[in-house]
């Protein structure tokens, strides 16, 4: 079993500072089972302590943490994977070219939970599909947002 650390490592810091892929679990209180979300617009704090991220306002995932703050993030970076546990806390809306809402998550935990011998050698890319400009504008809005 690999050792579980209380914060991210440097390394996983500078891979999440923005255009990373990361699954959010998050405990959906009326179907009583947890829910997976994919997001993007993320940011490590420089300690390692925090992580936070911005969804659409009416998001699904704000919702379930708004009733358990309880989250585990799946990171595809710095070679593996890593499952990283913590409590989450959601900002009231913040009105900008889109709503939004912003997640910070006090980590409680870090651990690598690739398979036995497994090391990512290619990380995970993606495009956005709608308007190079407004992608642009957005990132800029929500990144300025994040590192706050």
């Amino acid at each position: 079993m690999a050792k579980q650390e209380t914060k991210l490592s440097q390394e996983l810091v500078a891979a999440l500072q923005g255009e990373t892929i990361v699954s959010l679990i998050t405990n959906d209180p009326e179907k009583k089972q947890p829910d997976l979300s994919v997001i993007s617009w993320v940011a490590a704090t420089e300690d390692g302590e925090k992580i936070k991220f911005a969804v659409g306002h009416n998001a699904h995932s704000a919702q379930n943490i708004q009733a358990d703050p309880n989250v585990v993030l799946g990171i595809t970076g710095a070679g593996s994977c890593y499952s990283v546990r913590g409590k989450g806390t959601v900002s009231d809306v913040i009105e900008k070219t889109m709503k939004f809402r912003v997640v910070t998550v006090d980590i409680e935990s870090v651990e690598d939970v690739i398979f036995y011998g497994g090391k990512i050698t290619a990380e995970p890319q993606f495009e956005k599909t709608y308007d190079p400009k407004l992608a642009a504008q957005l990132d800029e809005e929500v990144y300025s947002m994040l590192k706050e």
